[in-house]
């Protein structure tokens, strides 16, 4: 029972957070989609552009799953894992300008079909069908996988919209716990983190930039730089080599490339204690760390 209660709640904040998405877009004034956004490739319009195009790809994963099919998308790669020539960031980069084109004025009313059609097909799947295996180009995923990269895809292309047209967006409040799970979930296990450290460490054993979080789903978390390479964990008793305090909302952003570290500390956003050749070399091995696209 508890496991239905966790798959209800997240198609209700999926179906939520789209909705209030949904009328904010279509109080936009028609210019505002020409506007530049902070994804490199796009400018609103082709951000919407990607979320629409994002429901019908991912949401006809599921609904493939759903049906028994692990056949793989049109343009992806046949087995999933083998990427060979496949790259991600320009086939949903391009794939974004083209539907943008494509849908021309009819932009924002498919978006609101587009999210209408999946939040119907969440709401129909049952408590039987959630473990059911999908194609994915990275791997086989269940079914439940899509629910957090939903909610994760519309918190963050929201952000990145609303940080083009208003001088201090917010995430969605609703959204951070899950996206702060997908941090320490993932992030923690795979690259960014194993970029190497910019400098060898000049003390024996691990160095601790410990993560003082408020706000949302807050918890205090440790990246962890240990032979020339770093982790993320949940903070410890043991003493951290430096801290920085911050809001959960802040954290995210930081993770996720969307703001840097100095900007953060300069706009107030962040404090930051410690040795400050520590904080340098955690600044300089941050800018190395590429941003992670919420939906790959």
């Amino acid at each position: 029972m508890q496991s239905i209660d966790i798959h209800t709640s997240l198609v209700e904040l999926i179906r939520s957070e789209s909705q209030r998405l949904k009328e904010y877009l279509n109080s936009l004034p028609l210019e505002a989609l020409e506007r530049p956004s902070p994804c490199e490739m796009w400018d609103v319009g082709e951000v919407i552009a990607h979320l629409e195009w994002f429901a019908e790809t991912y949401g006809g994963m599921m609904a493939r799953g759903l049906r028994g099919d692990l056949s793989p998308t049109e343009g992806f790669p046949e087995t999933p894992g083998k990427l060979g020539g496949f790259h991600g960031a320009e086939v949903y980069g391009q794939a974004a300008i083209e539907r943008r084109r494509s849908l021309g004025k009819n932009l924002l009313p498919a978006f609101n079909e587009r999210y209408d059609w999946l939040i119907e097909m969440l709401k129909g799947i049952g408590p039987e069908d959630w473990d059911k295996p999908c194609y994915h180009q990275n791997r086989i995923r269940s079914v439940e996988s899509f629910l957090a990269t939903i909610t994760i895809e519309l918190a963050f292309h929201e952000w990145d919209i609303r940080s083009t047209l208003e001088p201090s967006p917010l995430l969605s409040e609703n959204s951070i716990p899950t996206m702060l799970e997908r941090i320490r979930g993932n992030l923690g296990n795979r690259p960014p983190w194993s970029t190497p450290f910019p400098t060898n460490p000049t003390s024996p054993g691990p160095i601790r930039f410990r993560f003082e979080l408020t706000g949302a789903g807050a918890k205090n978390l440790d990246v962890i730089v240990e032979d020339n390479k770093a982790r993320l964990e949940t903070a410890e008793e043991a003493p951290a080599s430096f801290s920085i305090s911050s809001g959960t909302s802040t954290f995210v952003l930081l993770m996720w490339g969307r703001i840097s570290l100095e900007s953060a500390k300069a706009t107030g956003r962040l404090t930051a204690e410690g040795e400050q050749s520590q904080i340098t070399d955690f600044e300089r091995w941050f800018t190395l760390v590429p941003p992670q696209p919420p939906s790959f």
